[in-house]
């Protein structure tokens, strides 16, 4: 686990790691940002299917870099990412249709870029991923991924 401030203040390249069936893959990964998301710069929010109550919406603004030997999709890489508090409670992408396929609002952060596309090797990718987080200001976020998988410095 990388905790994501030491990532963004450092500029640290990832590397991660994680089986999925029988294949190993492997990414190296940039965060650029981490923030609380505006629901009032979001077209039609009310349009956002499995939004909680005292919960926030957080983007991670990712460059990500495929170094396995060939193509793969997001179902085998970047969607495996997870953030972890400092409490050890684990916390998925949120994946919502009409934020990433619909709204003007995924258009311009640029989430569609890992919603439906494959990641290409050594091609960097740059866009940002959401993540459903309880509502805490004081919580402290690091980065890991599932399946026993790894996130480390390079």
């Amino acid at each position: 686990m990388v905790p994501i401030k030491e990532a963004i203040n450092n500029g640290l390249w990832l590397h991660c790691e994680h089986q999925y069936g029988y294949n190993t893959y492997q990414f190296r990964l940039k965060v650029n940002s981490f923030k609380i998301m505006d629901l009032k710069e979001v077209d039609d929010p009310e349009e956002i299917d499995g939004l909680d109550e005292n919960s926030k919406l957080y983007m991670l603004g990712i460059e990500v870099i495929n170094i396995t030997k060939e193509a793969v999709a997001l179902h085998s890489s970047v969607d495996f990412l997870l953030l972890i508090d400092q409490d050890g409670f684990k916390f998925p992408i949120f994946k919502e249709r009409h934020l990433y396929r619909v709204s003007e609002f995924g258009k311009k952060h640029r989430l569609q870029r890992f919603d439906l596309n494959e990641l290409l090797p050594k091609i960097k990718a740059v866009g940002t991923i959401i993540f459903q987080l309880p509502d805490d200001d004081e919580a402290q976020y690091s980065l890991s991924i599932q399946n026993d998988g790894f996130v480390q410095e390079v």
